[in-house]
């Protein structure tokens, strides 16, 4: 349905029904008042569908959805480099002992990251790898910087807290993961 004035037209001819059964359900019987429901829930459709708002409330739904998915992904893909990391030590290096501030066992130079380019600083952990920022931008480990660039902005545009549906930690994971692959 891509002309819009039929559209419209439905939309107003099932408020008119809606209008009319609403009216006989005080006059007449209360249960034309329940066969109105179904006219009005139509209405109110088409007429989001006429102002194209039914595809936005759609794709807002299902972005939502799909980055809740996304998170939840990433959380247990965490909670598993926790356990391989522990299981790597033995299990308890690389916690603190009591009273002191050194750590035991584990990173020798006690600093907990990698090291090298990418990382800002000695002592601050890699704040996201490669792949999950290729993941986080859904783009090929191969893609140039303009298909980066271009797949920023529109997931940018979704996911920005000034948007309707915008998520502000995916927006800050959004550009985390732009600033390390740029």
């Amino acid at each position: 349905m891509t002309d819009r004035p039929i559209v419209v037209g439905l939309a107003a001819t099932f408020v008119g029904l809606t209008a009319l059964l609403a009216v006989a359900g005080v006059v007449v019987h209360p249960v034309l008042l329940f066969v109105a429901i179904p006219f009005g829930a139509a209405a109110y459709l088409l007429s989001l569908h006429a102002r194209g708002r039914l595809d936005e409330r759609i794709r807002s739904r299902t972005v939502s959805r799909a980055a809740a998915r996304q998170r939840e992904r990433e959380r247990r893909t965490r909670e598993r480099t926790r356990r391989n990391r522990a299981a790597a030590f033995g299990g308890g290096s690389g916690r603190q002992t009591r009273g002191s501030g050194r750590r035991t066992g584990g990173d020798p130079g006690g600093s907990g990251s990698r090291g090298g380019p990418g990382n800002p600083g000695v002592g601050t952990p890699d704040p996201m790898g490669l792949e999950a920022a290729y993941r986080t931008l859904g783009v090929e480990p191969d893609a140039d910087e303009e298909t980066i660039k271009r797949a920023y902005r529109e997931r940018a545009k979704s996911l920005h807290p000034d948007a309707e549906s915008g998520d502000e930690e995916a927006f800050k994971r959004l550009t985390r993961a732009y600033d390390r692959l740029t």
